[in-house]
């Protein structure tokens, strides 16, 4: 069963700015009357495509600029986001908060220009920075909808707005086109213009006895650039280390944190692991390059987290559990990594098994630790 779930991950995912102008401005038509079979995706009076509109509006968005606000929300989190995007994606910024857990209050704030991309996120006290290079062109936000336009049997209605949109609703859902179970009650409405830009979309349903809503809204078409917020300038310089970390449970027993490429993560750097009910930090006292490894374990008799360059002796660990989850930090206070992990007793000590990840979760069955 897939849950309906978007997650501000560090990336991922996880893009406003003074050049947004007015928000809540017309957004033109392609005609004084828009013909619904001319919409990406419309055959026939029905969304037989909706990986097609998907398209199309993230190419009307993307080329002439925009924003748009996201709003989710579900027993387990609600989440409100505005992206706006600068002409031909050559900057972009997304700005979200939301509720993630009963006590979890999480922010994240992303811009980005041709050649990097800039991260803050804050969940109570802390928050952290991160710089990556390249342009990240993928705007997650954009197509998190398909999973609820795939759901609906969307139909023409029979009516358009005042400047001549097409409306689609729908009041069911169709199981053999999504991998969504158990849906017990289902309502979408959507505006769209000939072209595909969606001017509006939102949904209703119920899933397990659990309400969902969710709701796109264009505010804005032609933007040209998003100014460079003043938050970057508090970035510290230990936030632009670029690292590939990757955490395994090898044995059912201890961690293997392994470097695979990038920069060398300083000495000093801590790493921080819950597991079996106890939460402790470790420091590493030596740098860790490219192609080094580091075993972190539970000591028997004290149950610290120590930390080694050589694998340690069975008979000196406390095996760790599952789920584990590990955070890797800097003396500067930059989280390189941060993620969780689960896996079956029987398969845990297989580092090289087929992983299956799962993004709403921040899980994988093979025990790896992923960036959140």
């Amino acid at each position: 069963m897939t849950r309906l779930k978007v997650v501000l991950a560090l990336v991922p995912i996880l893009l406003l700015a003074g050049c947004i102008g007015g928000l809540g401005a017309e957004t033109p038509s392609d005609s004084a009357d828009s013909s619904p079979e001319e919409v990406p995706g419309v055959t026939n009076g029905t969304l037989t495509n909706d990986s097609a509109l998907i398209q199309a509006n993230r190419k009307a968005v993307t080329t002439n600029g925009a924003t748009v606000q996201i709003n989710q929300s579900s027993r387990e989190m609600n989440i409100d986001a505005r992206l706006v995007i600068g002409a031909n994606l050559s900057t972009y910024r997304l700005s979200g908060s939301g509720t993630v857990s009963p006590d979890t209050d999480t922010s994240i704030d992303q811009w980005s220009n041709e050649t990097m991309q800039f991260v803050r996120t804050s969940s109570g006290e802390q928050t952290n920075y991160r710089v990556l290079e390249g342009h990240d062109d993928r705007l997650t936000m954009l197509s998190s909808m398909e999973t609820f336009l795939s759901a609906g049997n969307f139909e023409v209605a029979n009516e358009t707005t005042d400047d001549g949109m097409v409306v689609l609703t729908a009041d069911s859902a169709s199981p053999a086109n999504t991998s969504m179970a158990n849906l017990e009650q289902f309502e979408g409405r959507l505006v769209v213009n000939e072209s595909g830009q969606i001017q509006n979309f939102t949904v209703t349903l119920t899933q397990d006895g659990e309400q969902v809503s969710y709701s796109y809204e264009l505010q804005q078409v032609g933007v040209e650039r998003v100014q460079k917020p003043d938050w970057v300038n508090d970035v510290p310089p230990g936030a632009t280390l670029q690292t590939q970390l990757s955490v395994n449970v090898e044995n059912n027993s201890y961690l293997v944190l392994e470097h695979s490429e990038g920069d060398t993560v300083p000495r000093g750097t801590t790493v921080q692991v819950t597991s079996n009910g106890t939460t402790d930090t470790v420091g590493l006292n030596s740098s860790l390059s490219a192609g080094d490894r580091r075993y972190l374990y539970f000591d028997t008799s004290s149950q610290e987290l120590q930390v080694t360059a050589d694998r340690p002796d069975s008979s000196a660990v406390s095996p760790v559990t599952s789920p584990t989850s590990v955070e890797i930090t800097t003396e500067g206070g930059v989280v390189l990594q941060s993620g969780s992990m689960g896996w079956a007793s029987e398969s845990a000590g297989a580092s090289d098994a087929g992983s299956r990840h799962d993004s709403s979760s921040g899980e994988r069955t093979d025990g790896t630790a992923t960036p959140s």
